[in-house]
């Protein structure tokens, strides 16, 4: 049986499980496919393909009863229940679906990050019903499908302190002012700062704190920054609350690529040429979530992004080398013109002589 054939089987088991454990009478193979086929698992199924997935339940330790009994058509079939014991009778109807617990599986590593976060105790209080809904076995099993995902790279699990995390989150839930110890990248001592957080941002598999510096005035929105969670050193709440800001984190990250802002530079419009070589990967990543296309008669593509700082999106573009264009504003084109020249003299230096101290 292929990946597919396999996924595909442990959808129907767990379903399976979830109508036999509220089934209030034995269900025959015709009773089975007709409830699968009302949940939309299936279209046409065979009854020795149910027969064989109630024989796979059965052997990883799901205690089936069979018995000649009366099914939902009025005739005497072998009909199917679970009994006693782990997995049968105290198993009743679950508060969501089997295949979306067994899911969590494979969303673990991707919420590595939240680690120690309130977010993360409710996920782990959803595993949990997993192996109370499905036996150990069949835990292990979807646990070993989980390889046909890989998420790279792999989010490291419990990075972050679970009281500072406790206390960020508490600051951000009441709307209470954080005093925090922070050293930003060029610092050489952690500095003092009183800031007003509004919400954990998870970039690029790591933990920001959105924040504005404290005093400001209800209502208002400047200054909004990001603290990397990794160089906050120690967190505190005060009693001081702070008024909610006009506009929402995630709406101000809803035109931007990066988490880049500026308080005192505006964004501004960019028009771009991408070369055929990168059309395709520049409308299909996307390059920028709120961009403008024009395909172009040679294959290249031109993108208008309305709003973008300079500093979040010079990076990308030196990125992509030769195969994009800055057409405007004409200033950046400039300033990627000497950066590409810098760059041509250090590598037409011998190697390893760029950073070397001066003689004499």
């Amino acid at each position: 049986m292929d990946s597919l054939g396999r996924h595909e089987q442990l959808l129907r088991i767990c379903h399976l499980v979830e109508v036999l454990g509220v089934s209030r009478r034995p269900l025959s193979v015709v009773d089975l496919k007709d409830r699968l086929r009302d949940r939309g698992v299936i279209d046409d199924l065979s009854d020795r393909t149910v027969r064989r997935d109630l024989t796979f339940l059965q052997g990883f330790g799901y205690p089936l009863r069979c018995d000649r009994a009366v099914d939902g058509s009025g005739r005497q079939r072998q009909c199917w229940s679970l009994a006693g014991g782990p997995g049968g009778a105290r198993l009743g109807p679950p508060t969501a679906a089997l295949p979306e617990l067994l899911a969590l599986l494979v969303a673990r590593d991707f919420l590595a990050p939240l680690a120690g976060t309130v977010y993360w105790r409710g996920i782990a209080a959803l595993l949990a019903r997993v192996e109370a809904l499905a036996t150990p076995a069949l835990v292990a099993h979807a646990d070993a499908l989980r390889e046909g995902l890989v998420v790279h790279p792999r989010p490291v699990e419990g990075r972050y302190r679970p009281r500072l995390l406790a206390a960020i989150n508490r600051s951000i839930r009441h709307r209470l002012e954080l005093q925090i110890r922070y050293r930003g990248q060029g610092d050489r001592e952690a500095q003092r700062r009183a800031i007003e957080p509004e919400a954990l941002v998870l970039y690029d598999g790591v933990l920001y704190v959105a924040a504005c510096p404290s005093g400001r005035s209800a209502g208002a929105a400047p200054g909004l920054r990001f603290f990397k969670l990794d160089r906050v050193e120690a967190a505190r709440v005060t009693k001081r609350t702070f008024p909610p800001r006009a506009v929402s984190v995630a709406d101000e990250l809803g035109d931007s690529i990066t988490i880049y802002r500026s308080a005192t530079i505006p964004p501004r419009r960019f028009t771009l040429r991408v070369a055929p070589q990168r059309a395709r990967w520049a409308c299909e990543k996307p390059f920028h979530p709120r961009q403008q296309v024009t395909r172009l008669a040679d294959g290249s593509v031109e993108l208008v992004i309305a709003r973008a700082w300079d500093e979040e999106l010079v990076p990308q573009l030196l990125a992509l080398e030769e195969w994009v264009e800055v057409l405007e504003p004409a200033d950046v084109r400039e300033r990627i013109a000497a950066t590409a020249e810098r760059i041509v003299a250090l590598y037409r230096r011998p190697r390893g002589t760029a950073n070397s101290p001066a003689k004499g």
